[in-house]
């Protein structure tokens, strides 16, 4: 899932940057061996328009389905991926059978989103919020039934969270929801469950139904944790960064209960892209002048290395969003 701004769908245009990329060294996927997560015969994969490189096992539970860098979107099609120009943001449901993408720009004043059929490659257009409010950072449920985004407005020169919008995938509709005291930062996502949102509140974690009315709120966990899906997939553990006054970076929280059930030692991520299964997560690491996707255990050991890349790609606002298959 991309990262674009909401200030260049003002724009209405995209912008294609053009970054120095630097070769990642040949030592770029030494890792511990790794008997959880055996990797029999891998395939290295180069994506388009990067020199990241991608390294994958037919046996994966999930897999890079789409990718963002610099202004550019990329959707995999096949065994390869293709350049969707007119999106700045593409996500992929669960089992990969639909997408859910955001143009670049306003349609006839209203935002929008393009709610794609892979099979078909058809795609249906469903308004979302009116300019120049903006709706991005699209997660699914688990059962790729429905998609949250995070609405913003402008406030000066920074864009602030007001609600968020659902997409019905049955309905092809949306409906807007704003969210009184919402925290400026927040980032919509759905609860493991799929009943309930959660987002970031004042340095914990609020969950609110689908009215926007407040759930529950667990205080002082840390906000939760990027990537897809920040729950385990059982759905009892919530991934969250840990709380400033904690030495460690990654903290994950027992669902029902609120209370800490791990503080992931020694491994200091960049970003943090979600589960890999519920002993596994998949964290952006540096390593000696570029930069892992990793595996990575609850204890902090590193067991498999996922991709590499540059520090140039990764100054470019690289992001691999990771589908469960």
């Amino acid at each position: 899932m991309s990262v674009t701004p909401g200030i260049y769908r003002l724009l209405g245009c995209l912008v294609v940057l053009v970054s120095v990329i630097v070769p990642v060294p040949a030592t770029a996927y030494a890792a511990e061996p790794a008997a959880a997560e055996p990797a029999a015969a891998p395939v290295d994969i180069v994506l388009p328009g990067t020199r990241v490189t991608v390294r994958e096992d037919a046996k994966d539970a999930l897999r890079v389905t789409s990718y963002s860098f610099g202004k550019m979107t990329y959707l995999r099609r096949g065994a390869g991926f293709t350049r969707q120009a007119a999106y700045q943001e593409i996500t992929v449901a669960p089992k990969g059978a639909k997408a859910l993408a955001v143009p670049t720009s306003y349609q006839s004043g209203y935002d929008s989103v393009v709610l794609l059929d892979l099979a078909t490659s058809k795609g249906t257009g469903i308004r979302t919020v009116r300019k120049p409010l903006v709706a991005h950072y699209a997660h699914w449920n688990r059962n790729g039934g429905k998609a949250v985004l995070t609405v913003e407005r402008k406030s000066g020169s920074a864009w602030v969270t007001s609600g968020f919008v659902i997409v019905d995938v049955v309905a092809k509709a949306a409906k807007t929801v704003t969210v009184a005291n919402v925290d400026k930062a927040a980032r919509f996502r759905w609860s493991s469950d799929g009943v309930d949102v959660v987002a970031e509140y004042a340095g914990g974690a609020r969950f609110y139904g689908q009215d926007g009315a407040i759930r529950r709120t667990l205080a002082k966990t840390g906000r939760p944790a990027g990537g897809e899906d920040a729950f385990t997939p059982s759905g009892r553990g919530l991934m969250t960064w840990c709380p400033s006054s904690y030495t460690e970076h990654v903290c994950v929280w027992d669902r029902t209960s609120g209370k800490l059930a791990a503080k992931v030692p020694g491994i200091k991520p960049k970003a943090l892209w979600g589960w890999w299964d519920e002993k596994h997560f998949i964290a952006v690491i540096p390593a000696s002048g570029h930069y892992q996707v990793v595996l990575s255990t609850l204890k902090g050991k590193t067991t498999r290395v996922l991709a590499a890349f540059s520090a140039d790609d990764w100054s470019n606002r690289l992001y691999l969003g990771y589908t469960r298959r």
